[in-house]
């Protein structure tokens, strides 16, 4: 019987027993003339009747019933407490969900929509180098960690690394109930065993990938980083025009509201016009005016009256000379490169340039023209007979956006001038770390050197080890990996767990079976592991993450004690 009906007759029955008590009572002072209280007291005889039975009678009734609903309330009271339970954690679990989303912790802004992952940016430690920190799924956690430590992370951050404190204990804005509601929603987005199984093959093949093509990612981190330095060396030139075309920006918004408005946003023709021209200086000042903005036509073997081919090796060249001040431009130039050394491509003109390397060139000289364009410019073209010149937005914000990001722009141009000298040498010593990084290449491993070692030659297995190693070890155990390969250290080298190369596994288990189990159930906190090992709870545990199959691929690589392949 649900508690909710029992406690409903129960109170029915104590109102019609209250309500019987006062028609009697009102019935009895009809027919007295005086007070009860001053009334002679009810002789034997009229008490010892059968009204006195049908009292009774009613009192025994209401005290049985009292009785069973009492019983029948106490054996319901747990069903209606859990269902109070279930009702406060779902609500919980409602408020967690504001609290990751934007607006609050905007944890997938990190960690990826729904939390199956991301990037979050970061100052590489080593390098100095701005990086896309590599944020871990959080949509499995739970199978990984258990709640103490996830709550404590949650609430203390993860030190070295973006992740910062939420929990005022450990400096951050939520109190213990908001942590607890955020670790409550987690719990709820968690995937399936069979799902987060059926993640490792992608895991695997994209940390392979990564591996493969980590020389090229090196290659492009130290362009960027040199066109850093330019652009700090290069700031003066642009700072103090930047700034007046700003001012000019400003007053003319300012004054907007003054003269024809035809169109009756707020803005004045001359004013929507003044706007669009300083938007477009704006921009132009960072624009390469020695390469030229040219279309090849892959119908037309000539382009403004030239052939195509020299008008193709004049462009390159002039591209080539810009370089040195905008080494951003390489990449544009490797895009290049790569276009016209395809073979084997329709070249309907005949010029000798490709259909796709003539669609290349005129793509990538278009994007090398406006390459140092600070990201923030935008460049509107308001019109005057128009409240709205485009995409849905009003002039008027249209206006207000783009004046915006010139300051933006100017405000950076305006540090990076007056504090040059304190920001090149990072950058510069940066940028030598990079390149003693590329020298190195700590990241590499070759996979038949892993295959000879540990599993008798066999390439697959060595692969399939390296991967799984890659996507779910190195994370903690590969110092640098989170920032990208290319600022890895070399395979196990330690980081946020301690280094497992050089036979360190061997050191702390004494076979591989105490290795597989416990990579089975992690570091359970406060219990001993291993030969003199301790847990603390944040190794994770890869049983329900992992198969058998990889987790024994897994043991047989770190027992072989040469990560690399390289016997180092």
């Amino acid at each position: 019987m649900d508690s909710t009906l029992v406690i409903t007759l129960v109170m029915v029955g104590a109102v019609i027993w209250l309500s019987f008590l006062g028609v009697a009572a009102l019935r009895s002072r009809r027919r007295e003339g005086i007070p009860p209280n001053q009334a002679p007291g009810v002789t034997d005889d009229a008490l010892e009747t059968r009204r006195l039975e049908r009292i009774q009678q009613g009192a025994v009734l209401l005290s049985a019933f009292l009785a069973v609903g009492l019983a029948v309330y106490y054996l319901t009271e747990t069903d209606r407490q859990d269902s109070f339970v279930d009702q406060f954690h779902e609500e919980s679990v409602e408020r967690g969900a504001e609290l990751v989303g934007p607006g609050e912790a905007d944890c997938w802004s990190c960690h990826g929509p729904n939390g199956v992952g991301g990037v979050a940016s970061y100052v590489e430690k080593r390098t100095g180098v701005s990086v896309s920190w590599s944020a871990p799924a959080l949509d499995d956690i739970f199978m990984r960690y258990d709640r103490d430590i996830i709550t404590y992370w949650v609430t203390y951050g993860r030190g070295n690394s973006p992740m910062p404190p939420w929990g005022t204990v450990g400096g951050g804005p939520m109190n213990e109930q908001q942590i607890f509601d955020i670790v409550n929603y987690l719990e709820s987005i968690q995937v399936s065993q069979q799902e987060s199984l059926r993640k490792t093959d992608t895991i695997v093949t994209g940390q392979l990938s990564l591996l493969e093509n980590a020389g090229q990612a090196l290659e492009r981190a130290i362009i960027e980083h040199r066109q850093l330095i330019a652009d700090i060396e290069n700031a003066p030139r642009y700072a103090d025009t930047m700034a007046n075309l700003v001012e000019l920006a400003r007053q003319t918004r300012e004054g907007s509201s003054r003269g024809i408005d035809r169109d009756g946003d707020s803005l004045s023709d001359a004013s929507e016009v003044a706007i669009s021209e300083l938007t477009a200086a704006a921009a132009a000042l960072f624009d390469i005016a020695e390469i030229e903005a040219l279309t090849f036509d892959p119908q037309n073997p000539a382009t403004d009256g030239r052939p195509d081919a020299d008008v193709a090796d004049h462009a390159i060249s002039e591209l080539q000379k810009v370089i040195p001040r905008a080494p951003i431009l390489e990449l544009r130039m490797q895009s290049i490169r790569t276009a016209l050394q395809a073979e084997d491509e329709d070249d309907s003109d005949g010029d000798g340039l490709s259909d796709r390397a003539e669609r290349v060139l005129t793509a990538e000289l278009a994007l090398a023209r406006t390459a140092l364009r600070p990201s923030t410019l935008t460049v509107v073209n308001l019109d005057p007979q128009r409240a709205s010149s485009g995409g849905g937005v009003s002039d008027d914000q249209a206006a207000a956006t783009a004046i915006s990001g010139m300051e933006a722009a100017s405000i950076n141009l305006l540090v990076q001038t007056e504090n040059a000298e304190r920001l090149l040498v990072p950058a510069r010593e940066g940028l030598e770390e990079l390149l003693a990084a590329d020298q190195h290449r700590n990241w590499e491993i070759d996979l038949q050197g892993v295959a000879d070692v540990a599993f008798s030659g066999d390439l697959d297995s060595a692969t399939r080890a390296v991967g799984v190693f890659t996507g779910y070890c190195s994370r903690c155990h590969t110092s640098g990996w989170s920032a990208g390969t290319p600022y890895a250290s070399q395979p196990g080298s330690g980081g946020f767990g301690p280094a497992v190369w050089k036979g360190r596994p061997r050191v702390q288990f004494l076979t591989r079976d105490n290795l597989r189990e416990f990579l089975l159930v992690g570091a359970v906190a406060d219990q001993p592991y291993g030969v003199n090992g301790f847990g603390n709870g944040q190794m994770p545990a890869f049983g329900a993450v992992l198969s058998s199959d990889d987790l024994d691929l897994l043991v047989e690589y770190l027992w072989a004690a040469d990560l690399n392949g390289k016997g180092t």
